[in-house]
């Protein structure tokens, strides 16, 4: 049997990559206000970040969480390598390795620094 290795894109994979990139953008850019923010009350700060950033990331992993392994890969490939690797925390850990073997050597590589050897040994890394 001879493994198609012509990548599977949804008709819409840019803007599944826009949807990704806003969301990133807006998890930035909490970050970026609580870092320059100066309030009194800094436990409510904390909270309200903590609040925002756990939605935005939430929002984001159900969005990857509905795509095929093919769109994964190509928007990991097309974004910046810090969003990438914040990405890539947010897949499912059953799902690594069909996307590992979607990306290019490069990418694959950058991705497979990051995993545990534990993650490596479960499957993750077998591309």
């Amino acid at each position: 049997m001879t493994k198609n290795l012509e990548p599977h894109y949804t008709e819409n994979v840019q803007e599944h990559l826009q949807q990704v990139q806003s969301l990133l953008d807006k998890h930035a850019l909490v970050e970026m206000l609580a870092r320059k923010q100066e309030m009194p009350r800094q436990e409510r700060h904390e909270l309200l970040e903590a609040y925002c950033t756990t939605a935005i990331l939430a929002e984001l992993q159900d969005k990857l969480g509905k795509l095929h392994s093919s769109d994964i890969a190509f928007i990991l490939e097309a974004l910046p390598i810090e969003q990438r690797l914040l990405v890539w925390d947010l897949v499912k850990a059953d799902r690594d390795g069909e996307i590992l073997i979607e990306v290019s050597d490069s990418v694959r590589e950058s991705l497979i620094a990051t995993m545990s050897p534990r993650e490596l040994a479960r499957g993750g890394g077998a591309a």
